[in-house]
């Protein structure tokens, strides 16, 4: 009778005990490490970070510190994902293949999991998201005192689809202004009320809707006596002014 062949189904040679070679302790099976230990070495500076020349893109000086900054908070550099989005998003106004290619040389990931990062979170964008955000809260609070009706108005005003606004977010046919209905922004106590590039302001009525986009677009003060961080605290001093409004007036 023939004798077995010593070697598993992959085509490892068993050693003397009969036992496949088995990769060390983090080396994932079949990864391009494990072959190279297999194969008896491994490149010079396996494992190191992939320079945005090597990979065809370039990674503006400013941006590669900020994002470096960012990720040495963070025991485990993945979980700098969200603010290293956040800083894309800002930079370009929305997430760009570009600027998520940026991100992943600097953090050293895969640019396919940071997409998948930005793919889930609603705040997020990977498309073309206009200059200016407008998210209209319609949970109960908000829409018991007319959240719907000031979504209504705002994409009237904008000129963005209602339909598209209330079911994940538009940009209107100018391009410049994404407008959406939004779940909860947690300031029930401002009911009906939107955040606006970022900012609260409330109540807001149905017709202070066509002002808001207008001061929007020409950079104005937008509804100054609606805007939250002008609020006084209760019992506290009155709020410092904003060096940056003072600066664009």
């Amino acid at each position: 009778m023939r004798e077995p062949e010593e070697s598993d189904e992959a085509g490892q040679t068993a050693d003397e005990s009969g036992t496949p070679p088995v990769p060390e302790e983090g080396t994932p099976p079949g990864s391009a490490q494990a072959g190279e230990e297999a194969a008896g070495g491994s490149d010079e500076g396996a494992g190191m970070p992939t320079s945005g020349l090597d990979r065809g893109v370039e990674v503006p000086d400013d941006l590669r510190a900020e994002i470096e900054e960012i990720v040495a908070r963070y025991p485990q550099k993945r979980s700098a994902s969200l603010p290293a989005l956040h800083l894309i998003q800002a930079r370009y106004g929305w997430c760009t293949p570009e600027g998520i290619e940026q991100a992943a040389i600097v953090m050293d990931v895969d640019p396919a999991y940071l997409e998948s990062v930005a793919s889930f979170y609603d705040l997020f964008h990977l498309e073309p998201a206009g200059q200016h955000q407008v998210l209209v809260c319609t949970n109960i609070s908000c829409w018991m005192r007319g959240g719907d009706e000031l979504l209504d108005a705002v994409c009237e005003a904008a000129g963005a689809d209602r339909e598209h606004a209330g079911h994940g977010g538009a940009v209107n046919e100018a391009g410049d202004i994404y407008v959406s209905g939004f779940e909860c922004l947690g300031a029930c106590d401002i009911a009906p009320m939107a955040s606006v590039n970022e900012k609260y302001f409330g109540p807001i009525e149905r017709s202070e809707a066509p002002a808001l986009i207008e001061q929007l677009r020409s950079g104005a003060d937008v509804l100054p006596e609606k805007a939250l961080a002008k609020r006084k605290a209760a019992g506290g001093p009155e709020p410092e002014p904003d060096p940056r409004v003072a600066e664009a007036g």
